[in-house]
């Protein structure tokens, strides 16, 4: 049975783009039932349509991508958010596990979103994810940002004032909170990109810390001490003592 897709976008080229990729590259697996110019199409489409997967912008004259949300009480369909902007929404989105392209994309973005979406799509759709990002949104400028984080057993979500500091493990990476640690899919590169905005400083090549915890440092191991009683490693090579003292003042 094909994937049934609709695609949500105000401006027809989009719409032709994202069609034009899913009928000539994905013909066999993608249906593409409907294309709507606003959020009001997009509910009465998938009320009608039942579809698997929505394509959907975020930049719409009169409701925008993220307030579409709001007409569903639960979501059974997986969403591919598509903006023209990297811009604040996308670090909401990343904190909250979900899937997004941004235009103009590449037909590699699109096979890459599409591939994730295929690897979770017998998985039970969360509409926690959905509520998070909504709730991230609304908080862009406090530090109640909460993040997902996939783990063994499936996913826990955090606050992220909560988190002390990250070390990587190899491809995956472990998160220190205050009342515990939290082993993750997820590698530290990964982990620095949704924290870019916040109070977290990388301060070696295996180690991220969030500037909140820090309660000295150590100059002559070059370690951070922090409140917590941990002590962590800092890299010489990224920082002078003076260049340590401006990240964390800053």
């Amino acid at each position: 049975m094909k994937i049934k897709v609709i695609i949500v976008d105000d401006e027809m080229h989009a719409r032709s783009f994202l069609r034009k990729f899913c009928e000539r590259y994905h013909s066999e697996t993608i249906e593409v039932v409907e294309e709507c110019n606003s959020v009001e199409a997009a509910v009465r489409a998938i009320k009608k349509y039942q579809p698997d997967l929505v394509f959907l912008d975020i930049q719409m004259p009169d409701e925008n991508g993220f307030e579409f949300l709001k007409y569903f009480d639960k979501i059974n369909f997986e969403i591919i958010f598509t903006t023209a902007y990297k811009e604040y929404a996308i670090e909401a989105i990343k904190k909250s596990a979900l899937d997004y392209l941004v235009k103009p994309f590449s037909k590699e973005d699109f096979n890459i979103a599409l591939s994730r979406f295929m690897s979770k799509k017998n998985v039970k759709i969360d509409f926690d994810r959905f509520k998070l990002l909504t709730e991230n949104i609304n908080n862009q400028f406090t530090d109640k940002q909460r993040i997902v984080f996939p783990t063994k057993s499936g996913f826990e979500v955090i606050q992220a004032n909560s988190i002390v500091y990250c070390k990587s493990d190899g491809s995956y990476s472990n998160i220190f909170i205050i009342d515990k640690e939290l082993f993750t899919s997820k590698s530290l590169k990964e982990i620095e990109d949704i924290l870019v905005d916040s109070n977290f400083i990388r301060i070696h090549k295996s180690y991220i810390v969030n500037k909140n915890y820090i309660k000295g440092f150590k100059s002559d191991e070059f370690k951070l001490d922090l409140i917590t009683g941990d002590s962590i490693p800092v890299s010489d090579t990224l920082f002078s003592k003076k260049k340590l003292m401006d990240a964390i003042s800053s």
